[in-house]
């Protein structure tokens, strides 16, 4: 605030320069007779201006086109009727700034009249208008705009250039005339796609101004295609410009890509006042398999382009790929006589191998009949007094074990219990009646990818399991999670895991053990590396 200061007669921006977060200004009762066009550029936060009272004569709209002015104040100065208060009528019209509201008054002569109603003839701001009102371009072309202004008093006119650069823009501007200023540009780019040329023109009453927006088309082309990136799915950045908008492919080692549930292109961006996007080839948990040559393709009706980036998710655990067939070489007859092949089979060693057959067929056939003779020979034995309950103890110990698979679970079924009364016919094979433990696998070390299949029992999906041999931190492993926890269902999941812990085979799917901690329950086994059978035979 600033009162009384009659020495004080100019305003710049030199005074006001260092005031920028100034948001009230009051100059009253003081000797202020100018205020420069530029006095408030340095304080662009500026709402409330008060210069009440004090000696101007004339003030500009310039001053003040810039601020977010909420209220200006000038009742008391002796102001000039002229064209330079033209905007202050305007404005007070419009009852902008809460000029509507003030009694404003200027001198015509030596008599002071009110500035609402003062005629001021031929002072009206310039309009101004652009031909033609779009344009449409292909890359390359040449356009010529024309800017048609209307101003009494006459007013300065140019044309506003989008920052591109000169290497983008080659222009050429013509003023014909006070009413006529034409623009050429020569070897339209793609750069002004979407840009806006504007024709402004300023007297002392106002500004005006037109724009027009440059649609110029091209072929698309690939501004960016980076490497993988881990984001919640993985994402393989990209970003892409063309007009008109190009459409999106991609081939994954030279074939086409069918996009889904687990692998789609999502677009993240679109640049405002541009055709320019941004996007990412989303993949949802991707392994090894996923490993390879993304190629991204993009079209448009103008052309077209392309470029690939390698895409690298997870090591391969195994020395082949679990998807690719296995190669096997079947020689024609009478080329296998190549030292690259295997050994061949002579005429000799097949007659030999057929005789050695019609040995061992000879030999299965007599030991048969010695086994029948001497069982008859046993069973004629029982009737002189041979103990048999003493041999049905023996046999119902050694049956004994059987009862470790129904520890825990439902009471036995009528067939079942018919079963169990016949269990003292059976013998045990220690190969695979055994006091084994079932091996539990803690939740944190298993790490789930995506599903493989779904069947009755429940999903199973690949996984990576960490800690579960000795000699691997981690390894890939498939986990079948059990559908429906009912209590026959828990009593089944542990029968079927201890038969498989004792049932342990080189050629048997290895059964590394169960995660029964919360739900669900887990059973864990070796990843088949080639599929199911029927896949791996063709």
């Amino acid at each position: 605030v600033i009162e009384n200061q009659q020495a004080l007669t100019t305003l710049t921006q030199a005074d006001t320069g260092m005031l920028r977060d100034l948001r009230s200004l009051t100059i009253s009762r003081s000797g202020l007779q100018h205020v420069s066009a530029d006095a408030f550029l340095g304080t662009p936060r500026l709402s409330h201006v008060n210069l009440s009272s004090n000696a101007l004569h004339s003030l500009s709209w310039k001053t003040f086109q810039h601020l977010p002015l909420q209220e200006l104040i000038l009742v008391g100065n002796p102001f000039n009727c002229s064209c330079s208060l033209r905007w202050l009528q305007l404005w007070q019209n419009s009852s902008r700034a809460e000029l509507g509201n003030q009694s404003l008054r200027c001198w015509n002569g030596s008599v002071p009249v009110s500035l609402a109603s003062q005629v001021l003839h031929a002072c009206d701001p310039p309009t101004v208008r652009i031909e033609p009102p779009e344009v449409v371009l292909r890359q390359g072309d040449s356009v010529n705009l024309t800017c048609h202004i209307s101003a009494d008093p006459p007013a300065t006119t140019d044309w506003l250039f989008p920052e591109v650069g000169p290497e983008i823009l080659s222009r050429y501007c013509l003023q014909l005339s006070d009413q006529e200023m034409v623009l050429e540009i020569n070897n339209v780019s793609s750069g002004l796609n979407h840009k806006d040329l504007t024709c402004w023109a300023e007297n002392a009453v106002g500004l005006a101004e037109d724009s027009v927006r440059l649609n110029v088309t091209f072929p698309p082309v690939i501004l960016l295609l980076d490497k993988a990136l881990p984001q919640h799915s993985w994402c393989i950045p990209f970003t892409v410009d063309g007009n008109p908008v190009p459409s999106i492919r991609w081939l994954f080692n030279g074939t086409a890509l069918v996009e889904g549930r687990y692998i789609h292109t999502r677009i993240m961006e679109y640049e405002h006042n541009s055709t320019v996007f941004h996007g990412c080839l989303q993949l949802n948990r991707p392994t090894h398999v996923n490993n390879g040559n993304y190629t991204l393709l993009v079209r448009n009706p103008l052309g077209s382009a392309a470029r690939s980036v390698q895409g690298r998710f997870m090591d391969n655990p195994f020395s082949f790929s679990p998807e690719e067939p296995i190669p096997v070489s079947l020689s024609p007859p009478g080329t296998r006589n190549s030292s690259l092949e295997g050994p061949v089979e002579t005429t000799d060693e097949h007659a030999f191998g057929i005789s050695v057959a019609v040995a061992l067929a000879v030999f299965a056939c007599l030991s048969l009949s010695v086994m029948l003779i001497l069982l008859n020979k046993c069973g004629r034995r029982s009737k002189f007094g041979i103990n048999r309950s003493a041999v049905l103890a023996q046999e119902d110990d050694l049956a004994m074990s059987l009862h470790f698979m129904n520890l825990g679970s439902s009471p036995l079924s009528s067939a079942e219990s018919k079963l169990e009364g016949l269990k003292s016919n059976f013998i045990e094979n220690p190969q695979y009646f055994c006091n084994a433990c079932v091996h539990h696998v803690q939740r944190r070390d298993i790490v789930l990818k995506w599903e493989l299949g779904e069947g009755a029992f429940g999903k199973v999906f690949l996984a990576e399991c960490y800690n579960l041999l000795p000699e691997q931190e981690k390894m890939l492993v498939a986990v079948k999670a059990l559908k429906e926890v009912t209590e026959s269902a828990r009593s089944d999941f542990q029968r079927e895991a201890e038969l498989l812990t004792v049932l342990q085979h080189e050629h048997i799917v290895k059964f590394y053990g169960v995660c029964t901690e919360g739900e669900p329950l887990i059973m864990v086994f070796e990843y088949m590396k080639h599929g199911d059978l029927n896949r791996f035979l063709r």
